[in-house]
């Protein structure tokens, strides 16, 4: 039975954008239900959703360049685009947009005031799945990484800050490297902020790990396979071992310090959580799941984001981090059968989250039998259907 009560976690209540991408304006407003937006291709559908994917920390559901962002007229950018939305439960106003005279930055405000990406993302958090991410377990280890450290950023809204000042020392690391420095002193301030940065970063996606691996132990069968889940990375393994953080800071300095030649050769650092992998079973088959069909590896990553945001929605409801994230899933219906279809849609329902979900036709939805918005997205503007879909 699909929870009817009121929406438990925080909500878009209205969107306002304006010069983004295919949208010169558009105003819209939402009552916290699941959110249909269907019409052909390049209607805007993909944009609409990047748009909200940008009021949490992060470059987006597209990771695109600001620039990019700006609707073009007569093949130019506009000077200014902007986001903004209004959150139904707090009652509290969001935006993000670029900064006039400076198109390659952007700021973020909460009710008039600039603020940062893990301070909105204490009010809200989003996660996200895009046709992009059908190669994510065939793909780079990197693709793997960023997308469980998404997961870890709606559970520790520093997470992504933490990441950028390890990559930073990583980077300035590097650049000793290259420019032939050997200077003890600034090597060992480098390593220690990238040991204590590091053992946070692996603690946080040791703490998710097994925060996913309770969620699919109870997990009943159904029509999303379960997924074993592993990290492969030093650190981690050592939280994984029960270490603290001391100890698993002083492993990272201990060893930065003895790869330096090593990593000086190869003008890099080696080793590290910037190296962490992953790793996915099928558990039914018990069966890596990059030799799993396309049409498998989908359902587990389906059922590994709903396992996550239901473990969200299983802590304590006080904890604002804790809420389930608003998720966005693009084209997700249209690789999934009838029957998965209907079982994702009232697993939707279930979270008691809003979700939006994109598609070419609407018969997609039918499974909501008018317990969604619909929208059909044509010429830049969204336009409301009837209570029941077709």
């Amino acid at each position: 039975m699909a929870n009817t009560d009121p929406i438990s976690s925080e909500f878009i209540k209205s969107l306002l954008l304006s010069d983004f991408r295919s949208y010169p304006a558009l105003d819209v407003e939402f009552d916290g239900r699941p959110v249909v937006l269907y019409g052909e291709n390049g209607a805007g559908k993909t944009n609409l959703l990047e748009a909200v994917s940008l009021l949490s920390p992060g470059r987006g559901l597209r990771r695109a360049k600001l620039l990019d962002l700006a609707r073009r007229e007569n093949g130019e950018p506009c000077d200014t685009w902007a986001v903004a939305a209004k959150l139904g439960i707090e009652d509290i106003n969001v935006g993000t947009g670029s900064i006039d005279g400076a198109p390659n930055r952007r700021q973020m405000r909460m009710d008039g005031k600039t603020t940062s990406g893990p301070e909105m993302a204490k009010h809200i958090s989003i996660n996200w799945l895009t046709p992009a991410q059908d190669r994510l377990f065939t793909g780079p280890a990197s693709d793997r990484r960023k997308f469980f450290d998404r997961l870890c950023l709606i559970h520790r809204p520093s997470h992504g800050r933490t990441f950028l000042a390890y990559e930073k020392s990583r980077a300035e690391r590097g650049r000793l490297f290259a420019d032939g420095i050997d200077d003890a002193y600034w090597f060992d301030a480098l390593e220690t902020d990238m040991a204590e940065r590091g053992a946070q970063i692996a603690q946080a996606r040791w703490q998710v790990l097994e925060m996913l691996r309770a969620e699919i132990a109870v997990r009943p069968e159904g029509s999303f396979p379960k997924a074993a889940l592993d990290l492969d990375g030093e650190a981690e393994a050592l939280y994984a071992a029960g270490a603290e953080e001391p100890e698993v800071a002083e492993y990272i300095k201990t060893n930065l310090a003895k790869d330096r030649a090593l990593d000086a050769r190869a003008g890099r650092t080696l080793r590290g959580v910037h190296k962490s992998d992953l790793l996915v079973t099928h558990v039914e088959k018990s069966m890596a799941v990059a030799h799993c069909s396309t049409g498998e590896q989908k359902a587990l990553l389906i059922g590994l984001v709903l396992a996550h945001a239901r473990s969200q929605s299983n802590s304590q409801p006080s904890n604002k981090s804790k809420r389930p994230p608003l998720l966005l899933l693009d084209e997700v219906a249209a690789h999934l059968d009838e029957h998965r279809r209907a079982a994702l849609i009232e697993e939707l329902l279930e979270l008691g989250t809003q979700v939006f979900m994109t598609g070419t036709d609407a018969n997609l939805f039918s499974a909501f039998a008018g317990r969604a918005q619909v929208f059909e997205v044509a010429d830049g503007k969204l336009h409301l259907q009837s209570g029941n879909l077709p």
